[in-house]
């Protein structure tokens, strides 16, 4: 679907952390630090059935769990997150079609510097995205590629530390569109046989060590997209190596439910946590005293490799 980009000799993570570092530096005492931060940056290669979000975005209501109610719109929204998190947004109401379909873009963009166009047909698109071939999901699609291109999302990220000090992997946030543009027509309304999309360059800030997590596409396409609460929650939970106990209140806030009681939402959390156990994405959960307790299956995700010296490097 995507074109590869060539890559050169692979190097080691680590000798490439060691070498940007070290490039920093030498620009940082010759005066070309600006230079070299000019330089386009480039997300991490991770597999190509291999999907990644930021941390920041999936903890939290950014990407709701409503389904078909009508999306509200926002011209200054506070979202709920976790803790250690401030997200602001104004926009239309992104909720998870929205989330998938900003993934897959994601994907096709790590082959490219960020703020190169990336080419794709609505119907690539959509075969990637396991929806079906039909005149009403390519006009699905185009809305939510409309409605990514037209949101202004800030990101507060509070540095963790340590008795060594904050932490150089905690990335500083971003701000800006989540997609700068999208074009499936010509100047003259013609329809293109290839759509467009130009990503902020900025946001790989959003992938810096540590900060985002990846997961495995077959899993989101198993839940499928009748059942936005379990695909919510496969998000956030991604992002925890060992899932913590939350009530179920906290849930309900984190994911904007549309639930009309908390009766309802603990019926749709039981399923949707049903749901991920049935796709073995986790080995067991328990409701009790209103809190979640999950157990997840065992896996490993072969980590991204950066971008290599002689392509763009993300620094």
């Amino acid at each position: 679907m995507a074109r590869t980009a060539d890559l050169k000799s692979p190097r080691s993570k680590s000798d490439l952390v060691g070498v940007v570092s070290a490039m920093r530096e030498r620009a940082k005492s010759s005066g070309r630090l600006k230079e070299l931060e000019d330089t386009p940056v480039q997300l991490p290669m991770w597999e190509d059935d291999t999907r990644a979000l930021p941390n920041s975005l999936a903890r939290g209501a950014l990407f709701t769990a409503a389904k078909s109610e009508d999306r509200k719109y926002f011209k200054k929204l506070n979202v709920a997150s976790l803790g250690g998190l401030e997200i602001q947004y104004r926009g239309e109401e992104l909720r998870q079609d929205d989330a998938s379909v900003f993934m897959t873009l994601l994907h096709l963009a790590r082959h490219f510097p960020l703020g190169q166009p990336i080419h794709f047909t609505a119907y690539s698109m959509l075969k990637e995205l396991g929806w079906s071939i039909n005149k009403a999901e390519y006009q699905h699609l185009k809305e939510c590629c409309d409605r990514l291109s037209a949101t202004n999302v800030t990101v507060a990220i509070e540095k963790r530390t340590s008795a060594k000090g904050p932490s150089d992997s905690a990335s500083s946030g971003y701000a800006g569109s989540l997609i700068r543009s999208f074009a499936w027509r010509d100047s003259e309304g013609q329809q293109l046989s290839q759509w467009c999309v130009l990503l902020e360059p900025k946001i790989a800030q959003l992938f810096s060590e540590n900060t985002f997590s990846l997961f495995a596409w077959s899993e989101r396409k198993l839940i499928g997209g009748r059942a936005p609460l379990a695909l919510w929650l496969h998000s956030f939970l991604i992002t925890h190596r060992e899932p913590l106990p939350i009530s179920v209140p906290k849930y309900y806030e984190l994911s904007a439910s549309r639930a009309k009681d908390m009766a309802d939402f603990r019926r749709r959390l039981r399923a949707a946590l049903q749901k991920l156990v049935d796709i073995k994405f986790l080995k067991s959960f328990i409701i009790k005293n209103d809190v979640v307790y999950l157990t997840r299956t065992p896996r490993t995700m072969k980590a991204p490799t950066p971008a290599l010296l002689g392509d763009p490097v993300l620094i």
